[in-house]
C-alpha cells in the first residue's frame, strides 16, 4: 500500500471498521492509517467466509475488504453479507487490483458502495470510506421514508374501512364517523389506526 499523500484527519470519527485482508502486512498498514484517522478497527478477517461471520457478529459501521481472498472472494462475501438481515446495511468498500466496468457492475449488484484500486493511496482510503458510509446512510433514510409511507397508506386504508363500518352501523356520515373515532382514540390514548383495527376486528367477530 502506498503511504504517500496528505496526513489523515486528526479528529476521531467514532466509526467501527472491520478489515478483511489475507495479506497481514497490508492489513496492518490499513489498521495503522485508520486508527490514526480516528477509526476503531474492530477486527481482522483473513478470508471471505470469516468476513461474513465477523460482520454478522461485530456489526461494524464499515467493511474494508480485499476482492481476492481464500475460501470466498470479496464479491461473494459482499453478496452474503447483504443477504443477511443482521448485516445487510453494512457499507462495503472493496479493494481490487483492477476496476473495469464489468467488475463495477458486479460489485454494485453485490451491494458494494465503493472500491479502491491497488496500490491504495493514503489520500483515497479515508474519503472512500466516508463516501460509502454517507451513501449507506442515505439509502437507509430513503428506505425508511418508503417504509413510513407504506405504513401510512396502510393505516389510511384501515381507518377508511373502519369509518365505513361505523357509517353503516350507526347511520352517520363520514365526517361524524371520523370525529367519533378521533374522540375515542384520544379517550383510550391509542393511535387512530389501532382503534380502527379494533373496530374492524369487532365487526368481523359479530358477522362471523
Amino acid at each position: 500500500m502506498n503511504r504517500e499523500g496528505a496526513a489523515p484527519p486528526a479528529e476521531a470519527t467514532g466509526l467501527r471498521v472491520l478489515l478483511a485482508e489475507d495479506d497481514i502486512p497490508v492489513a496492518k498498514g490499513y489498521q495503522d492509517i485508520l486508527q490514526k484517522a480516528g477509526y476503531e478497527v474492530v477486527g481482522l478477517a483473513h478470508d471471505g467466509l470469516q468476513a461474513v461471520e465477523m460482520c454478522e457478529n461485530l456489526r461494524p459501521d464499515l467493511l474494508l475488504m480485499d476482492i481476492k481472498m481464500p475460501r470466498m472472494d470479496g464479491l461473494e462475501a459482499a453478496r452474503a453479507i447483504n443477504m443477511d438481515p443482521k448485516s445487510a446495511f453494512t457499507p462495503i468498500v472493496l479493494v481490487t487490483a483492477y476496476a473495469d466496468q464489468q467488475l463495477v457492475t458486479r460489485a454494485k449488484r453485490c451491494g458494494v458502495l465503493g472500491y479502491l484500486v491497488k496500490p491504495v493511496q493514503l489520500d483515497d482510503l479515508i474519503p472512500a470510506l466516508e463516501m460509502a458510509h454517507t451513501a449507506a446512510q442515505k439509502i437507509s433514510a430513503l428506505e425508511g421514508a418508503v417504509r413510513n409511507l407504506s405504513e401510512e397508506l396502510e393505516a389510511r386504508k384501515v381507518v377508511e374501512r373502519a369509518k365505513g363500518i361505523l357509517m353503516k352501523r350507526l347511520k352517520i356520515d363520514e365526517e361524524e364517523a371520523l370525529r367519533m373515532m378521533q374522540k375515542e382514540s384520544r379517550r383510550q390514548r391509542i393511535k387512530l389506526k389501532d382503534l380502527a383495527r379494533a373496530i374492524i376486528s369487532s365487526h368481523s367477530i359479530m358477522n362471523s
